[in-house]
């Protein structure tokens, strides 16, 4: 039967800070982790492998090692949250093993398993890595690199570019027999807000991997500034203070997640700002350490990198 910890004997109300998920915790310090897949000494003919292993109860992530057994050198030691993990390696040696994690405990790791990587010639069942940017990136930016995995069966890479603006879909770029594993996109490509879908596979004489993709989410409209509702002007108040705002909704073709940056400062020049907060929400509390004049603005900011083309209002306030 699985434990619960109860680290105070006491019930989560009343525990400032201390969420009933903190005090009880999963014990699973006794229980065992079984690798399923790769086994121990198994060959894969491939340029990726799958990592694979059973669920723990109570575990939150999965701590996941990887080693290369000539070097004898760690490359990957990440926690993960599922059960499963897939890599790109080079023909080679490796051993790998994995442990369970929970807020308070951690399963022994399991037993080290070893595998070889072997190299093919048939690319069908090969995947192309994309390195960068990563799926779904946001930016403003209209000259992006696009970098991919090298294999080295792949004696070039076709790349393919689709852009979507509206629901409406272009393909905007082909270029095959690449013989390099990145490619440099322009405002040639880039020539308007939308989703940019790049797509590139491997190619040789006999055979090629499918396509592999990522999105890219070209946004260059500002957000609008941010209203200021709370505390009004000249405000007289304790040193605990709501800062609350409103920013209206994103209006462009691609609509980025919008984020305040709220400043506080001691002077109304704002060169000597006292805190700052960056937040998607639209209301921050603040203590103050000492009484006087304060002053607060709200600027916008979204995940594309735009901002709002001033900040919001100036107000201050007095903390009696």
């Amino acid at each position: 039967m699985k434990k619960l910890i109860n680290i105070v004997a006491l019930t989560c109300v009343g525990l400032a800070g201390v969420s009933c998920d903190d005090v009880f915790e999963e014990d699973i310090s006794d229980d065992i982790i079984v690798t399923t897949s790769p086994v121990e000494g198994s060959t894969i003919v491939n340029n990726a492998v799958q990592l694979r292993w059973d669920a723990i109860e109570g575990t939150e992530n999965y701590r996941l090692q990887v080693e290369e057994s000539a070097l004898q050198e760690r490359f990957l030691d990440s926690l993960i949250t599922g059960t499963s993990f897939v890599l790109n390696l080079d023909p080679g040696s490796y051993i790998w093993r994995v442990r369970g994690e929970n807020f308070g405990y951690e399963t022994a790791y399991s037993k080290t398993a070893s595998f070889e990587m072997e190299a093919s010639d048939d690319l069908s069942n090969q995947t192309i890595f994309p390195n960068s940017p990563s799926q779904d990136y946001y930016t403003n930016e209209t000259i992006i690199l696009l970098s991919w995995s090298k294999i080295q069966a792949a004696t070039s890479y076709d790349l393919e570019i689709d852009r979507t603006v509206s629901g409406n879909t272009i393909t905007v770029l082909q270029t095959p027999d690449l013989t390099v594993t990145s490619q440099t996109i322009d405002q040639t490509i880039i020539s308007e807000d939308g989703i940019y879908t790049w797509k590139v596979k491997g190619v040789n004489e006999t055979s090629s991997t499918d396509f592999s993709s990522r999105r890219i989410f070209i946004d260059t409209e500002v957000p609008a500034s941010p209203n200021l509702i709370a505390p009004i002007n000249d405000e007289r108040t304790t040193n605990t203070v709501s800062f609350s705002w409103n920013i209206s909704a994103d209006n462009g073709i691609v609509k980025s997640s919008v984020s305040s940056v709220l400043e506080i400062a001691s002077d109304i020049g704002f060169t000597n700002i006292i805190k700052t907060y960056r937040t998607t929400n639209m209301v921050q509390e603040n203590i103050f350490d000492s009484d006087g004049e304060y002053y607060w603005r709200v600027k916008a900011v979204d995940d594309a990198g735009n901002e709002s083309i001033t900040y919001s209002e100036v107000r201050k306030i007095t903390i009696l």
